[in-house]
């Protein structure tokens, strides 16, 4: 079993569909304003788990205009297809 919570663990070739809640930081004790967003990702060879984090950060930096620097991922999720 891949163990999806190890961003260095290597992504097995196929398609995977995630879903991530991510916010601007820093990130404030209490309420943060958030964002959910969904996609699906066909790793190239060698990508991890930490690859596609790193792309949905800057997925959501680009959306928002701000550095990839200022996004904080609260929590993701991924299957295979």
């Amino acid at each position: 079993m891949v163990d999806y919570s190890d961003p260095n663990t290597l992504l097995p070739a196929g398609t995977y569909t995630w879903s991530a809640t991510l916010t601007l930081g820093p990130a404030r004790h209490g309420s943060n304003p958030a964002q959910d967003r969904t996609g699906s990702y066909s790793p190239p060879p060698g990508a991890t788990v930490g690859t596609l984090l790193d792309g949905i950060r800057t997925l959501h930096a680009e959306a928002n205009q701000i550095p990839a620097s200022d996004v904080i991922l609260v929590r993701y999720s991924l299957r295979e297809k």
